[in-house]
């Protein structure tokens, strides 16, 4: 970073920061992404949450890990997740919502607790708010059954992305909630978080479920280095308590009044050193920085990773114009890396639409052959008409000779008289004519598939507590007693037991049908039935 306008360089240590500033004419990620690769320098883990709803603004950028999310049934996070939605607060209904995610195991058991207090009761406001709290538990399900997610927070050396932008709002606070939480309880040493677009997060009047844990990362993390950048573009609707241990501020251009008066809130002794117009008139890579370590508050420009110092210092001293810089070197990079990013994905598009010419070549070889088989096949149906027919023709001349015996049996009792010149050509004449058709039989044998399963695999946990009957029998039930069944063998709780149920009603041995939006299951096939009609076997292991 350089200072503006003399030049000079000026320096910082890791610490919580804080990055205000429009979006696209400040420079908020890019100077994230410098920040990001400073640390790394200095033996810091960094975590990065994408979250961008249109985009992801960090693509190639670090290592791509897992989304880190659990199930909660803390009523706290529940009404943080709908004072989200709602945007105000739901302070007075949080005894209800306690109720309702009491002794709950899991958010099934939240749902069903939901469903039935709004059938009964009588208050319509408790009606909606269950109403919102059970679908918006659905969705949750619904979303993470769609994503492989990790219950434990897994970093990478270096930088580490986790891509959460195709979640709703609600499954991301979810997801920077948990890995929050992970961070101070687990990994607590030398390790950068970057809350970009933290409005989502950390907003200001209502709480969400990530409010918490970010509160106790700010409050307690410098101690171990564990520190958080909170990046926003709207300060106004930003929590400002997350921020007051941010002793380091880069504060970038506004041209929103409101958003303007804000930025001036957070700069020591503003009034006289900066007026509304000059936080408008920030230019791009512009930051009024705030540095508590040695004092400073002042006008610097940050250099983009990669480009030479004696540019950024052309910048500062107004030689040159960021404009210049971003477009002479940023954009050139932007393309390298997406090059880089789709080289391999266009050489695999290669490969296989090279496969499907060298498959098409191969069929355009045997279209000959085809052909000639099909005129093939023609003739012989049209024979097999040809036969039909004749074979119906011969059916009722039998028919009618037929008739004309039992006429001649009627008319001669006794039998005809015989005539001893034509006897012996008589002897040489049949007395009867008998055709027989013979119709092919057909067999077809039929072979199913079997399956080998242990308890290395849900399908293999859900099949043991089959095998030991430990699912009800006669009745419906739901992944609850699932679950119970499952915790018979000490095995923890898995989201995707819904889909793994829906598998064995496929297989024949469960059927399933809904209540409402809740599925429930019911055994199709008893475990002594599908061992008698050899579906079901159990090995030694």
């Amino acid at each position: 970073m350089f200072s503006v306008p003399s030049g000079e360089a000026v320096s910082l240590e890791p610490f919580h920061y804080a990055i205000i500033g429009q979006t696209q004419f400040s420079g908020k990620t890019t100077l994230i992404k410098r920040l990001a690769d400073w640390v790394v320098e200095q033996d810091y883990q960094v975590l990065i949450f994408d979250t961008k709803e249109t985009e992801a603004d960090y693509a190639g950028f670090g290592s791509e890990i897992p989304v880190c999310l659990r199930e909660t049934t803390d009523s706290f996070v529940l009404i943080g997740l709908l004072e989200s939605m709602f945007r105000r607060k739901l302070t007075p209904y949080y005894a209800t919502l306690s109720r309702l995610t009491e002794a709950a195991s899991g958010f099934e058991e939240v749902i069903v607790k939901a469903k039935k207090l709004e059938a009964e009761t009588k208050s319509s406001w408790l009606r909606d708010a269950c109403r919102v709290l059970y679908d918006l538990l659905e969705r949750l399900q619904n979303e993470t059954s769609k994503v492989e997610t990790v219950p434990n927070l897994q970093l990478q050396p270096g930088i580490s992305r986790m891509v959460i932008n195709d979640f709703s709002i609600e499954a991301q606070q979810l997801i920077v909630k948990n890995a929050f939480e992970d961070a101070l309880s687990v990994y607590r040493r030398k390790l950068v978080l970057v809350v970009d677009e933290a409005f989502k997060f950390i907003p200001q009047g209502y709480s969400s479920p990530a409010t918490r844990a970010i509160m106790n990362v700010m409050t307690q993390g410098a101690k171990t280095g564990l520190f958080g950048w909170i990046s926003t573009q709207f300060l106004a609707v930003t929590d400002k308590d997350p921020l007051k241990a941010c002793a380091v501020k880069f504060l970038g251009t506004q041209d929103h009044i409101t958003e303007v008066k804000h930025t001036l809130d957070l700069i020591p002794e503003a009034r006289g050193k900066f007026s509304v117009e000059e936080i408008m008139k920030l230019k791009l890579g512009h930051w009024i920085l705030v540095r508590k370590r040695p004092p400073l508050v002042g006008v610097v420009y940050s250099l983009p990773a990669g480009i030479q110092e004696e540019v950024g210092r052309e910048v500062a001293l107004g030689k040159r114009s960021p404009e210049s810089v971003r477009d002479e070197f940023l954009k050139v990079k932007v393309t390298e890396v997406n090059d880089e990013l789709y080289k391999e994905k266009c050489e695999q598009l290669e490969r296989e639409n090279q496969a499907l010419k060298t498959q098409n070549e191969a069929l355009l070889q045997t279209k000959p052959e085809f052909e000639k088989h099909e005129k093939r096949l023609r003739f012989l149906e049209l024979k097999n008409e040809d036969l039909e027919k004749r074979l119906r023709r011969q059916e009722e001349e039998l028919k009618l000779y037929d008739e004309l015996k039992s006429v001649l049996r009627r008319m001669f009792p006794k039998g005809i008289p015989e005539n001893p010149s034509l006897k012996q050509q008589s002897s040489d004449v049949p007395s009867e004519m008998l055709v027989v058709t013979q119709q092919p039989t057909l067999s077809i044998q039929k072979k199913s598939a079997s399956l080998t399963l242990d308890d290395s695999s849900l399908e293999g946990k859900i099949a043991i507590v089959y095998s030991e009957s430990k699912l009800p029998s006669g009745k419906w039930f739901t992944t609850t007693d699932v679950f119970s069944a499952l915790e018979s063998h000490a095995w923890s709780r898995d989201p995707r037991v819904g889909p793994t149920l829906d598998k064995f009603c496929q297989w024949g041995f469960l059927e399933k049908h809904y209540v409402g939006r809740r599925p429930e299951y019911r055994l199709r096939i008893t475990v002594e039935d599908a061992k008698a009609k050899g579906l079901f076997r159990e090995l030694e292991a």
